[in-house]
């Protein structure tokens, strides 16, 4: 795992520290390991008040409230024996690269990363440690939102993704590769590796799944993605509602959680615009109307998402209505793939 060597500069907190590579950490007992990755960060007097586990994630996540009343999220590796699709292998060290590059953008719903040690020195394993986030989740708010408060939301995040996708690469691929110079020159060779590494997870799970029609028809269409010239910031996830987090009494955006999904690539990738709303294209500057290469895309990388989504159901606590409506969905996007005309 390379090093990080993004220029770090802290926003409104403690300096931001990345642990270099070195020593394995100590036996001493947790508390005092907490204690002196926080010393890294803040004065000595600075110590953890009360920490909470965060359940219900691949990651392990613990809030710790300090005692200069400062509260920060420690996400660390997951469980051991947790098993992960290829991508999951790196998503720590992803996310930490994209908090990393964005630490300068000043935008108040981007969390600050303040810490993160690849080799956990001190915790034993990998860790970083980012600004916690306040909000309750759009996925439970929803319901109670006004037709023009949930336009005011997406008009936001259309925004935010726009502003994400205007950082740039010299290639395409995840973060990692391309910052060690192994990016991919074209995006067709870069989304169609992306896409053969989960039928591969999905193969080694012994799962279910017309791999030869996915396989030849993304063969036949994936020219719509040599349109795709300029690798962007785009993390996949963004915009699922679980992840975008809202202010209870204002009903505005207050921050977004899990960038973990980051690569650079094609801005559309984004679950944001699988079926955005007028207001999602409007924040983001894009026109109300798709060309037919733009909607190729699209249903290419819905085909990737179900097969992913059907896939990791496999690798985590399986839910079969979940899996049941993932496959009756990927059964329809396949058969529109195959009633496409060649291009």
């Amino acid at each position: 795992m390379s090093r990080l060597t993004y220029p770090l500069v802290s926003r409104n907190g403690p300096k931001m520290h990345f642990t270099p590579r070195g020593t394995h950490s100590s036996d001493s007992d947790e508390p005092q390991r907490l204690d002196a990755v926080l010393s890294l960060l803040f004065p000595s007097t600075v110590r953890v008040q009360r920490s909470r586990n965060i359940l219900g994630h691949v990651h392990s996540l613990r809030l710790l409230t300090l005692s200069n009343g400062v509260r920060l999220l420690l996400k660390g590796s997951p469980f051991p024996g947790t098993p992960l699709l290829r991508q999951e292998r790196y998503f720590l060290e992803t996310e930490a690269r994209f908090l990393a590059l964005l630490g300068q953008s000043a935008n108040p719903c981007i969390p600050q990363l303040y810490h993160f040690d690849p080799l956990g020195r001190l915790l034993g394993s990998a860790y970083l440690i980012r600004q916690y986030v306040k909000g309750t989740s759009l996925l439970e708010m929803e319901n109670q939102l006004t037709t023009r408060q949930r336009n005011d939301i997406d008009r936001h995040l259309g925004f935010l993704a726009s502003t994400i996708g205007q950082n740039v690469a010299p290639g395409f691929g995840s973060l990692q590769q391309v910052a060690a110079g192994a990016g991919k020159r074209s995006w067709r060779e870069s989304f169609c590796g992306l896409f053969e590494s989960v039928l591969r997870d999905a193969e080694d799970m012994f799962i279910h799944l017309p791999y030869a029609e996915i396989r030849h028809e993304l063969g036949r269409l994936a020219s719509a993605l040599e349109e795709v010239t300029l690798p962007r910031l785009v993390v996949a996830s963004f915009g699922r509602s679980s992840h975008v987090l809202l202010d209870e009494t204002s009903k505005q955006v207050s921050g977004i959680v899990d960038f973990s999904s980051a690569f650079w690539g094609d801005m559309l990738m984004a679950e944001l615009f699988k079926n955005p709303s007028t207001a999602v294209l409007e924040g983001a500057g894009m026109p109300l109307t798709r060309t037919k290469m733009e909607d190729i895309r699209l249903l290419m990388y819905a085909c990737y998402r179900l097969v992913s989504q059907i896939t990791v159901q496999y690798y985590r606590t399986r839910d079969e209505t979940k899996e049941f409506d993932a496959r009756r969905r990927l059964t329809a996007t396949i058969a529109h793939m195959i009633a496409l005309e060649a291009i």
